[in-house]
């Protein structure tokens, strides 16, 4: 091995070693693709054949792929962190070495008088030495700690394109679903008219035949016709996009089959948004938008290459310390410490820290200029969601006009040809224009539901907490599910007075919602404990250390507990729930409860009794012992 080494060591030195590699083969990245696709779905929560929206945007966060990369990116800057931080400590090294000879290490002198010396032998043939020492460079840690604070920003970064990417990630997935189930309703309304277009192609080639019959009334019928062919053709392929996409988002294979729910009636809900306050939209935009707090850490990167350009320039001073051990027996002292002190200074670089500092500061004003020109950006985005919004609902309106005015005319021609006042042909004209019109409502509703996603997207909404990928799907389904509840109960501007109010504080000028922590613990303190609710509310607030008493029920939970008074204001619960207190993945977790119960199966019992809007949430039994209620 060792003259397989020296010799292409020659060769290398003569004409050079040859090393490349080969070129990836076409059957070697066929295999490779085939073992990822192996890959691509495993582990994954079987799908049933009905698929509803808090399930496809679960089976998003959990198995998106794009997504996990900007997850993995977060866990690798993270990781570089820790690395970086180590830079700062001294460096211990620890060496040693076994030095040997085929003979003895041995000379002789002479004397001042030139007589010659007896040999003498300080060496022996083989020596072991070790080596442990302690050096740390003072620069080094100053540099390493500028560096570190560097990495913590980038950290922050990636943990902002991972919101940005949730965020995005939430809005395709509404987008494909939305444009998959209208397509997919239309569809089946289609399939019969497509018979009926079918039956019409059949009179009327026999029609152009009859001269009898006008030959412009015979054009028009059947240009009426080759539309409705060409809508339902054009619906088809909407429809498969829209499943192809939707596939693609939530990591399922695309030859999977299933069939969509309807999307929570939040989707559906239409937002007024005459009385929206422009300046708190654009305080809660400019607080939340991950770009600009990407841009903010940025900015605080290049801050900290000031203070890197000028340790660059000063001089290095390093504080040496080692133990050494020596088997020479020669030797008086085989064991000792050494210690020194270095100094090194590069004199260029304090010749160019001019430079260094201009271009550091130009650096700052670079990522200046980019937060300026993102905040117009940004700002920008939620005025032209909100025009979008507002123009699509408008538009959406005369719509929904114009299906109901087509829907009247074709009943009516209906009923005039069993009266024998209508042909059959105007019966298919109006069915015809019932179907377009009613597709065009359809598809608008479904663009209104997006536009009001880009509205919440513009403004930086974050729907679930990034580390919400690690619970089970059931469990992150359910959480979206109680989110959507949540906007079903408010419109856009509710949501942004709530949020301006809990980041900003009450502004009583222009902000209408109460206070809903003080609202729910004043009628919480005035509510009398009556013989109708001892079972319910009465024994959340009297008896929470009962031992009788083991389980609540648990009608809604969120990292954020303004959020979940928010929905007991709401849902104008604040009578019979009251909010707890526990830890999920080691951080505060608040619930809405409701009552307290002696078994689980009582609990169930009484989830069946609980109001419609409180059942609407999907409440479940659980036990109480990790709870704390307030006091």
């Amino acid at each position: 091995m060792i003259k397989k080494i020296i010799i292409c060591s020659i060769i290398g030195l003569l004409g050079g070693c040859s090393v490349t590699s080969k070129p990836i083969s076409e059957n070697e990245r066929y295999e490779e693709a085939k073992s990822d696709l192996k890959q691509l779905f495993v582990k994954q929560d079987i799908l049933k054949k009905k698929l509803d929206f808090p399930e496809a945007l679960a089976r998003g966060l959990k198995y998106n792929l794009d997504f996990r990369i900007k997850l993995v990116n977060s866990a690798l800057q993270s990781g570089q962190l820790k690395i970086a931080m180590y830079t700062m400590f001294p460096a211990l090294n620890v060496s040693g070495s076994v030095y040997s000879r085929n003979n003895a290490y041995a000379s002789s002198g002479t004397t001042s008088a030139g007589a010659l010396t007896d040999v003498l032998n300080s060496t022996p043939n083989t020596i072991r030495s070790a080596r442990g020492a302690v050096s740390w460079n003072i620069l080094d840690f100053g540099m390493g700690y500028v560096r570190a604070k560097q990495q913590s920003e980038r950290v922050y970064i990636a943990e902002e394109e991972s919101r940005k990417q949730l965020q995005q990630l939430s809005q395709d997935v509404l987008v494909s679903y939305w444009d998959a189930f209208s397509a997919q309703q239309l569809l089946m309304e289609a399939t019969a008219f497509q018979k009926l277009l079918t039956e019409a192609k059949g009179k009327l080639n026999v029609a152009m035949h009859d001269k009898t019959v006008p030959k412009e009334t015979l054009l028009n019928y059947q240009a009426a016709l080759l539309e409705g062919n060409r809508r339902v053709i054009q619906l088809q392929y909407k429809y498969d996009k829209a499943m192809i996409d939707l596939k693609h988002l939530v990591n399922l294979p695309l030859d999977q089959q299933f069939s969509l729910e309807p999307p929570p009636l939040a989707l559906r809900k239409i937002h007024n948004l005459s009385h929206l306050d422009f300046r708190k939209l654009d305080a809660i935009t400019l607080a939340k938008r991950p770009e600009l707090r990407g841009q903010e850490y940025q900015q605080r990167i290049a801050k900290l290459g000031v203070q890197t350009a000028i340790l660059q320039a000063l001089p290095g001073i390093t504080l040496n310390e080692g133990w050494n051990y020596n088997s020479n027996k020669y030797l008086l002292n085989t064991m000792w410490v050494d210690r020194s002190f270095d100094v090194a200074w590069n004199l260029l670089n304090l010749a160019s820290l001019p430079t260094a500092l201009e271009t550091a500061n130009t650096q700052i004003e670079y990522e200046k200029i980019k937060l300026m020109a993102m905040t117009i950006t940004v700002l920008t985005e939620t005025r032209y969601a909100y025009s979008h919004y507002e123009t699509l609902r408008r538009e959406y309106e005369v719509a929904h006009k114009q299906t109901e005015n087509a829907r009247a005319l074709f009943e009516l021609n209906r009923d005039r040809r069993k009266a024998s006042l209508a042909s059959d042909q105007q019966v298919i004209i109006a069915d015809l224009r019932t179907l377009t019109t009613k597709m065009d409502e359809d598809l608008l509703l479904s663009d209104l539901s997006t536009a009001l996603g880009e509205l919440y997207l513009s403004s930086g909404s974050d729907i679930l907490p990034l580390d919400v990928g690690n619970r089970p799907l059931n469990e992150v389904a359910d959480i979206i599910h109680q989110n959507f509840v949540l906007q079903n109960t408010w419109d856009f501007t509710s949501y942004v007075n709530f949020t301006y109010e809990k980041y900003f504080g009450k502004n009583v000028d222009t902000v209408n919602v109460t206070d809903p922590a003080q609202t729910t613990n004043k009628i919480i303190a005035q509510t009398p404990a009556t013989a109708s609710t001892a079972s319910t509310a009465s024994t959340a607030s009297t008896a929470s250390t009962a031992n009788t008493t083991q389980f609540t029920i648990q009608v809604f939970g969120d990292y954020d507990l303004a959020k979940v008074k928010a929905v007991q204001k709401e849902l104008h619960a604040t009578k019979l729930t009251q909010y707890a207190q526990t830890k999920n993945k080691g951080h505060d977790w608040y619930v809405l409860t409701y009552g307290k119960y002696k078994t689980s199966k009582e609990a169930e019992l009484n989830i069946k009794k609980l109001p419609k809007n409180l059942r609407d949430l999907s409440p479940w039994p659980r036990k109480t012992a990790d709870l704390a209620w307030p006091i």
